[in-house]
């Protein structure tokens, strides 16, 4: 898996040098628009608040998309560092993804859509938790994919990009940044 994570990252990055990566018609890219300002994660996606789900919007979506992804993974080092969040089988017609989805593996309410299991082994997002008095980044990535995913009900995040990769028509990327206060005093 490490080989297919360092293949994935290099592919990655050559698509970041290039803007994003895609397949699609780039007359309009896809846009994501995320949480948080000035590059910042709120707290409220993290340990530190309520530590769920960001929302998203989602403009400009490729056709012929047949399904949206969003991956979550820590921007420091994606060859040894889990994949923290991998939903899937997004509708492609929807605009907007609410924030505090259930950590269920099935969202009936989002299209039947699914998520993966975090690094803790439940499935859903996995609230960055970096260490007291750091900062650390955390990368976003939406994609546009060419067909819906047809997945194990208990796959693996990490697992699950590959296949994510592998269906990848079109995505748009952010980092955000968690400043993780040194005490819990400065997180009110």
């Amino acid at each position: 898996m490490r080989r297919r994570r360092l293949l994935a990252t290099a592919g990655a990055t050559l698509g970041a040098l290039s803007g994003c990566v895609s397949r699609a018609d780039e007359s309009r890219p896809l846009r994501v628009d995320g949480p948080g300002e000035d590059d910042h994660l709120p707290a409220r996606y993290t340990c530190d608040g309520a530590g769920v789900s960001p929302p998203f919007a989602i403009q400009h979506v490729p056709e012929p998309t047949a399904g949206l992804a969003i991956v979550a993974e820590s921007n420091r080092d994606a060859i040894i560092e889990p994949v923290r969040w991998a939903l899937w089988n997004v509708p492609s017609d929807r605009a907007r993804i609410r924030g505090g989805l259930p950590r269920k593996r099935v969202l009936d309410g989002l299209g039947g859509a699914r998520q993966g299991l975090a690094p803790d082994g439940e499935p859903g997002y996995a609230a960055p938790c970096p260490a007291a008095g750091t900062t650390q980044s955390y990368r976003f990535q939406v994609y546009a994919l060419e067909r819906r995913l047809d997945l194990p009900p208990d796959v693996k995040n990490d697992d699950a990009l590959d296949a994510i990769n592998a269906a990848t028509l079109s995505s748009a990327r952010f980092v955000l940044r968690y400043d993780r206060p040194a005490t819990e005093a400065e997180t009110d």
